[in-house]
């Protein structure tokens, strides 16, 4: 398994385009994440009452809800995950533009092992991003929390997880859309074209259908960001705020990811290279 991501990370030492895009999303994670505190201390300091915004930004930086916040900006459907996804795509219609894919088959590279090197970059590539949005999340909990024992530090860890699961599914649905066209600029049309046509399937369908489109799966896992402010409930506002991590919603993420991951060996196990 590591010597095929070894011979994998190979073919992009040299490869400027790959690191400088992903060095482009890891800044603008950062700038986001870093970016929303400096954000509301501007708010405060134009509105007048700036002890209200900072307040509001301490309640949001808090431990433990500093975890579901940032990861539901940072895993937001038609935001910075999507350059990822460009990254993927990229990864994988080189193969076919390039023939590497083909030299790689002819050189004695099983398929199955095509396709394990391309996973194992995914889960890097995932870890990568969950790891900068845990050091984000720690530097930011411990500045912003008045109370930062273990309990707090820990508590909704498992929107960590979460998002890492999601990444992932979401990666691996980028990388099912660049085996079966092959193009990247085709590619690129048919994932945004589909970012488009899902919201229209969600609307004519059936309540009980649309939470499990695929998109709309992969995105339940962390629905809406919380904290001890927005759960007062008032005559005018009384909505419901996720508290946890469904399980439910994991396992259906979970099994989209291996549907698109037996989709790809299957297309590549049949498919002339």
């Amino acid at each position: 398994m590591i010597k095929l991501l070894k011979i994998e990370l190979q073919k992009f030492l040299s490869y400027k385009a790959f690191w400088l895009m992903l060095l482009f999303y890891a800044a603008l994670l950062a700038i986001m994440i870093f970016g929303i505190p400096g954000l509301i201390d501007y708010i405060a300091e134009k509105s007048g009452e700036p002890s209200r915004f900072r307040i509001f930004k301490a309640i949001v930086f808090n431990f433990p809800d500093i975890w579901q916040n940032i990861t539901y900006v940072a895993s937001a459907r038609f935001f910075i995950k999507i350059i990822l996804g460009i990254i993927v795509i990229i990864i994988i219609t080189n193969e076919y533009h390039f023939l590497t894919i083909r030299a790689n088959i002819i050189a004695g590279f099983d398929r199955k092992d095509f396709l394990i090197a391309k996973i194992e970059l995914i889960l890097l590539l995932s870890l990568f991003s969950t790891l900068i949005i845990f050091l984000s999340g720690l530097y930011l909990g411990f500045l912003h929390s008045a109370t930062t024992t273990l309990d707090h530090v820990l508590g909704k860890m498992t929107f960590i997880l979460g998002y890492f699961i999601e990444i992932t599914a979401f990666l691996l649905f980028c990388l099912l859309l660049g085996i079966i066209f092959k193009k990247t600029g085709i590619t690129f049309i048919v994932l945004f074209v589909y970012f488009i046509i899902e919201p229209i399937l969600d609307y004519k369908l059936s309540d009980k259908i649309t939470p499990y489109l695929p998109l709309n799966a992969i995105n339940n896992i962390i629905q809406t960001p919380n904290t001890s402010l927005i759960k007062i409930k008032t005559p005018d506002f009384n909505m419901e705020f996720q508290e946890a991590i469904s399980f439910v919603d994991l396992g259906v993420c979970l099994c989209y990811a291996m549907v698109f991951i037996l989709l790809s060996y299957l297309i590549l196990k049949r498919r002339d290279i």
